[in-house]
């Protein structure tokens, strides 16, 4: 196989703090993952610094906030109303009245609570939406960080077959020095030279490429150090995801569709609730001016007043919201069962494709296992003179054809692979 440096962590577990909140371990890892990078990063560590810097994550983190603010603002009651009034005759103006009162709505309580209860679903939302953006972040990661395993594959077996090449060329230039052969035996070489540079230079630049694209996915400045530890032995090795055990952990997604029909419901209760409205109670002091009916002279008569006003018991004024609300559970729940459909079949078909390229590539893996430049007893019939140099340059393109169409195939595997896992939801432990 490919000699390559592998980091295999034996067990270390990152420090989690567990009285740290997660955004400021989730601040402290991506800074300490920031300025080590000189180290190997494994698929799980890169995950993780892709969680630690990015900011959708840390922005659904204050979700919360905003639902207890919601669920707060659902309790309080309504703000007294201060009431002026006043009355003059029409004709004449002997007599007047002047008052001032105040009034207050009372929300009902079997109102409030189904009001509280419909902001603190939004708060339960926020864990299920971050976790789903970890998904999303990890697919994104994981997809590139394959890609620049198969990459830096590709690049090994390019400058091991121009050395190969350089080798041949060596060796041919020596017995052509020594009279053995006529310089015209090493045109074709010369050209198979530059193939393999021109190779290789293809292979340097896309795995550059590539290492920027994953650098920049995990928000790591330009000029960061940036090592994988993981490389395509490695890959192979992965288990490819088999039956999953619960869904709803494993996709997120599918719990927030879950989410959303508790969410309907709780919208439903509380359009019932609001059938009939609240109270309004109030209290004032009032003025009049008018004349006394047996001295016949204008006085001033200071009242107390009261006030209520009920709800008018005419039916279900809101029946139409009813319905709409009724209707939004019916869309919410067949939502779900058809998103749990859609996602078992697209993890059946991700984890098939990745069960039928895989045997194939571990039967030919020996492909890639590195060769003497020119096999011993092709080496022995040129000496003996049976083979000519030209066959002895084209006795080793099969072997480099075999080697580009493996790397090929390796590459469609590393992407099925990464959305075989996706889908699954395999993520490493969360903070």
């Amino acid at each position: 196989m490919l000699s390559a440096r592998v980091w295999r962590p034996s067990g270390r577990v990152l420090p989690t703090p567990a009285p740290m909140p997660t955004r400021l371990f989730l601040f402290v890892f991506g800074a300490a993952c920031a300025t080590a990078q000189t180290a190997p990063l494994s698929l799980d560590d890169a995950i993780r610094v892709a969680w630690a810097n990015d900011p959708s994550v840390a922005a659904l983190a204050l979700t919360p906030e905003l639902a207890r603010a919601r669920e707060e603002q659902a309790g309080i009651r309504p703000n007294p109303e201060v009431e002026f009034r006043g009355a003059v005759p029409v004709k004449g103006d002997s007599e007047w009245a002047v008052g001032v009162g105040v009034n207050q709505r009372l929300p009902r309580r079997d109102r409030i609570e189904p009001a509280r209860a419909l902001a603190r679903l939004g708060g339960a939302a926020a864990e299920l939406q971050v976790r789903e953006q970890r998904r999303h972040v990890a697919g994104e990661v994981r997809k590139l960080y394959y890609e620049a395993a198969v990459l830096r594959t590709r690049r090994d077996v390019a400058r091991r077959t121009a050395e190969v090449q350089r080798e041949l060329r060596a060796s041919l230039e020596k017995q052509r020095a020594a009279g053995e052969i006529a310089a015209t035996e090493l045109e074709p070489l010369a050209f198979e030279v530059v193939r393999a540079e021109q190779t290789l230079a293809f292979a340097e630049a896309d795995f550059a490429a590539i290492t920027h694209k994953l650098r920049g996915r995990l928000r790591l400045p330009v000029d960061a150090p940036l090592t994988l530890s993981d490389d395509l032995e490695t890959l192979l090795a992965r288990p490819i995801p088999g039956d999953i055990a619960s869904l709803e952990n494993s996709r997120p997604a599918l719990a927030l569709a879950a989410h959303e029909v508790r969410v309907a419901e709780a919208a439903l209760a509380l359009a019932r609730a609001e059938t009939r409205g609240d109270w309004t109670v109030g209290g004032g002091v009032d003025f009049e001016r008018r004349a006394n009916d047996f001295t016949r002279q204008l006085e001033n008569e200071p009242r107390l007043s009261v006030s209520a006003s009920v709800p008018w018991p005419r039916g279900v004024a809101n029946r139409g919201d009813i319905r709409e609300k009724q209707a939004a559970v019916k869309i919410a729940e067949a939502e779900l069962a058809a998103l749990r459909l859609e996602l078992n079949a697209e993890i059946t078909a991700a984890a098939a494709a990745a069960r039928a390229l895989r045997p194939v590539l571990l039967a030919h893996q020996a492909a890639l296992t590195p060769g003497p430049a020119i096999p011993a007893s092709l080496s022995a019939a040129y000496a003996r003179g049976e083979v000519t140099s030209l066959q002895l340059i084209q006795a080793r393109q099969p072997r480099f054809a075999l080697e580009g169409d493996f790397l090929n195939a390796a590459a469609r595997y590393a992407a099925v692979l990464a959305e075989a896992e996706t889908a699954a939801g395999v993520v490493p432990a969360q903070p």
